[in-house]
């Protein structure tokens, strides 16, 4: 493969060690690259100071980041970014850049995986199953079609999950930033209309990002608008939701159950009362990380290194005044 090789010699720290298939493919689009990476004399937080852009996700605050002079471009595996919103990067010239889309349909999948174990009353069979308590009528199972599914965040994600919803013959509402219609959704309504979306779900599938906006979007008071008999699905960010409040939700009974796979703080707190409540389904955020993850990753890291070098718009550039 052939590049327009505008700039040589850039200068690659990845938080991890780099593969040779990796650096095959950099070295077509790259002139004479250069790879940094963490040895026993070279410590990462050293070779931030002299790396031209940063792939991976650091195990270190982003305000170190920030104090590079060489430092151009960090390329995060992650959509979410919330994290680096601290001041001292949003102010630097750092450009920064996520996964977006990478995860859209793995992160889908599980969050309608979660809606089916929960209309299906899998969350019922398992508490059985540890009692080795066999009863046919156990489940509460609610049938799909004709259920509202209320997406909070109509993105790579929430666009997955409408299109599977819209499958199992379910009514689909969702709330976007700016809201435009889509076929795969009956109707879009602004941020404004959350208090509807939560009043008329069946099921709630939160995948907004972390945002000062967003940040505990979800409280007793919002929980206290949904059915009874509706459940709530976070395959976002934790933060988005007030867990306390979450928590006291389903013990009270205003909401039947939830699906998680975020939470406000991670790991989970080995005594949150989450991991016994047994209207609750939950994994690690392990929503989406599937076996082509790194691949898919990589592949817009390379294609936004010629684009970076060509002086055009990378893909996925995120807004540091947004938030993502």
């Amino acid at each position: 493969m052939s590049a327009n090789h505008a700039k040589a010699g850039l200068r690659l720290l990845k938080t991890t060690e780099w593969h040779e298939w990796q650096k095959d493919a950099i070295r077509e689009v790259v002139e004479d690259p250069v790879f940094l990476e963490p040895d026993t004399s070279d410590k990462l937080e050293d070779l931030i100071l002299e790396a031209d852009i940063l792939f991976g996700s650091p195990a270190f605050s982003p305000a170190i980041l920030a104090k590079s002079k060489t430092l151009k471009l960090v390329h995060v595996g992650s959509t979410g970014v919330d994290g680096y919103m601290i001041p001292e990067f949003q102010q630097s010239d750092i450009i920064l850049v996520n996964s977006r889309g990478v995860h859209g349909t793995t992160v889908a999948d599980h969050a309608v995986a979660m809606l089916l174990a929960l209309s299906r009353g899998f969350h019922d069979a398992w508490k059985d199953r540890r009692h080795k308590k066999w009863d046919p009528q156990g489940q509460s199972i609610v049938n799909l079609p004709g259920k509202t599914a209320g997406l909070l965040g109509l993105g790579a994600i929430g666009m997955e999950v409408a299109a599977r919803c819209k499958a199992f013959g379910m009514r689909v509402i969702g709330i976007r930033r700016n809201p435009q219609q889509s076929e795969a959704v009956d109707l879009v309504l602004p941020p404004s209309g959350l208090d509807q979306l939560l009043s008329e779900s069946d099921f709630v599938v939160c995948s907004l990002p972390l945002t000062k906006e967003t940040r505990h979007l979800l409280t007793i008071r919002e929980f206290s608008l949904m059915k009874p008999s509706a459940f709530f699905i976070n395959v976002g960010r934790g933060a988005v939701v007030k867990e306390e409040d979450l928590i006291s939700a389903l013990s009270q009974g205003l909401i039947k159950g939830a699906g998680l796979d975020v939470f406000e703080e991670e790991p989970l707190a080995a005594e949150s009362p989450l991991w016994d409540m047994p209207n609750v389904i939950m994994t690690p955020h392990s929503a989406g990380f599937d076996e082509e993850h790194a691949k898919n990753t990589f592949d817009i890291f390379l294609k936004n290194l010629v684009r970076f070098q060509q002086g055009l718009p990378l893909i996925n550039q995120v807004d540091k005044e947004l938030g993502y």
